[in-house]
Parts: structure tokens; sequence; C-alpha cells
């Protein structure tokens, strides 16, 4: 992947947990249960993100993991 679309990709996970965040923390109101949680989608958005930023280090020459064989 190129780096406008590992950027591209980085931008929409933020932009997906800011709104997953925001959704959840809307105040419930009582004896009426909520059809969807947030926690998921903002959770897949948050390793979206993190292997984002991983994948960008990796492309500006920052080595990550351990490489001590083959798996």
């Amino acid at each position: 992947m190129t780096l406008t679309i590992t950027l591209t990709f980085l931008v929409i996970a933020a932009g997906i947990f800011a709104l997953g965040v925001w959704r959840d923390s809307i105040p419930r109101e009582p004896g009426n249960p909520t059809l969807f949680s947030w926690k998921p989608v903002y959770m897949l958005a948050l390793v979206v993100g993190i292997l984002m930023l991983v994948h960008i280090a990796n492309m500006f020459g920052i080595q990550t993991g351990k490489f001590r064989g083959r798996f």
C-alpha cells in the first residue's frame, strides 16, 4: 500500500472511532434499551488505526516485531 492509501485508512479509522465514542457516550433514556452497541465498532476502528500507524512506521524504515524466525 502506498502512503496515501495508508493515511486515508488512518483518517477513516480515526473518524469512525470518534463517531463511535461520541454515539456511545450519548445518555440513554430510562426504560429504553439501545438496539446497537457502538463499542465493537470503535474498538475495531482503533485496531485498524493502530495497524495503519505500524504500517506507516514500517514504511519509514522502523522495524517492528521480533523477527526471530519464520513464524
